[in-house]
């Protein structure tokens, strides 16, 4: 960032830092740095960063809050193709999410606060999202228990998987999805 802060549009201000957020709890984590060097490394006075955050952990979270509220928007299936269209289109668009944000995926998926609840809550949304938007797309009204325990299971390992693939080389984001999309036809089967 510029050291020396531009007048923005509140709006603006607040999206660059939370860019910038990103950045740095992707790199450092959450308690790498007080406030006060992250102020300075974000080119803003701490001042502006309480104003706009309340406290470090109020930045942290509503930096997290950002990306999952980026990947639930990502993943909204396209309404106007069949089931395996859309299905298919949602896996590839987080499939593409995660090589694009890769640094902050990782550490959210893998780092976090640990067993922070709070931050366990926002991820918990994006899988729960997720696993209603597949059954909606199915036109399953009521589904049982089994049904949503193995949704949420695929979820998970789709979740965790991409989490291993921001680590590893040579697999490419066309098997991922190929993967994930031949893993979920078993779960068809429970959802008949």
């Amino acid at each position: 960032m510029d050291p020396a802060p531009k007048r923005m549009s509140t709006e603006a201000r607040r999206r660059q830092l939370l860019a910038f957020g990103r950045e740095h709890f992707a790199q450092h984590g959450f308690e790498a740095m007080p406030m006060d060097a992250i102020a300075e490394h974000a080119g803003v006075s701490k001042g502006l960063l309480y104003h706009y955050f309340g406290d470090q952990r109020g930045f942290y979270m509503e930096t997290v809050r950002g990306v999952t509220d980026e990947v639930i928007a990502t993943i909204e299936p396209p309404s106007d193709q069949a089931f395996e269209d859309a299905f298919r289109t949602m896996v590839t668009r987080f499939v593409q999410y995660v090589q694009t944000h890769r640094a902050i995926y990782r550490a959210l998926v893998r780092g976090g606060l640990g067993s922070d609840t709070e931050v366990n809550a926002l991820l918990d949304r994006v899988r729960v999202t997720s696993m209603e938007r597949i059954l909606e797309r199915l036109g399953v009204g009521e589904p049982s228990s089994l049904s949503r325990i193995a949704i949420y299971g695929w979820v998970s390992l789709v979740e965790n998987s991409c989490a291993e693939w921001t680590e590893a080389d040579g697999v490419s984001p066309d098997e991922l999805v190929e993967l994930f999309t031949s893993a979920f036809q078993p779960i068809l089967e429970v959802l008949n």
